[in-house]
C-alpha cells in the first residue's frame, strides 16, 4: 500500500527537477525554487521510507 507522503514526496521532487532544468536554462527563481522543492521532497521521501522500517 502507498503512503501518501510519498506520493506528495514523489511529486514535488519531479516538479522540482523540472524547474532546475528550465532554471538552469533561464531564470534564476525557477533554479532556486526547484532545488527549494526538490529537497522539501526529498525530505517527504526520507521521511516515508524511515517510518516504514
Amino acid at each position: 500500500m502507498s503512503d501518501i507522503r510519498m506520493v506528495i514526496g514523489g511529486l514535488f521532487l519531479v516538479y522540482g527537477v523540472i524547474l532546475v532544468v528550465a532554471g538552469a536554462l533561464g531564470s534564476a527563481i525557477n533554479l532556486w525554487t526547484g532545488l527549494a522543492m526538490a529537497v522539501f521532497g526529498g525530505a517527504f521521501v526520507a521521511w516515508a521510507r524511515a517510518s516504514r522500517l
